[in-house]
């Protein structure tokens, strides 16, 4: 009797576990989770940032999306980057399941030293946003020559 409450009790606490990450991961990609059927919502590209003596590099996955959805502006040491990514619906269309996020995304960096405002540089190739922000000069690093 004691090993069959403890069965279930485990399985409870595996099951609300499991329902945390799904909510935790399916607001990865919603910020007003809608209906199953709502198709767009806002969403959070996938990013990767380096930092190299000379300058910060992000690369934002955005798959699906065209060039010209893309905004990005530098002020005051914050990078914001928006978009879209368009969904595509057919009237005819029955869609068992869908999982890739569409609609508005909107990221924001805060860069942790002084940057070349007016020398960053953006390309978008195969499906990757690659950002170059060059560093201040007051902010490379200054080696000293001994003597």
């Amino acid at each position: 009797m004691a090993n069959e409450t403890l069965q279930k009790e485990i399985i409870s606490m595996r099951n609300n576990i499991s329902s945390l990450f799904d909510n935790f991961l399916s607001s990865r990609h919603s910020a007003n989770p809608g209906p199953e059927n709502e198709t767009e919502s806002l969403w959070l590209p996938d990013v990767d940032i380096r930092e190299t003596k000379d300058e910060f590099v992000l690369y934002m996955a955005l798959p699906g999306v065209k060039k010209e959805d893309v905004q990005t502006e530098i002020k005051d040491n914050l990078l914001a980057i928006s978009g879209k990514r368009a969904v595509k619906n057919d009237e005819d269309d029955n869609w068992l399941r869908r999982e890739i996020p569409s609609g508005q995304f909107y990221r924001a960096f805060k860069i942790g030293a002084q940057v070349k405002s007016d020398a960053v540089k953006a390309a978008f190739k195969d499906s990757i946003l690659e950002i170059h922000i060059p560093k201040a000069d007051a902010e490379k690093p200054n080696k000293i020559q001994i003597e």
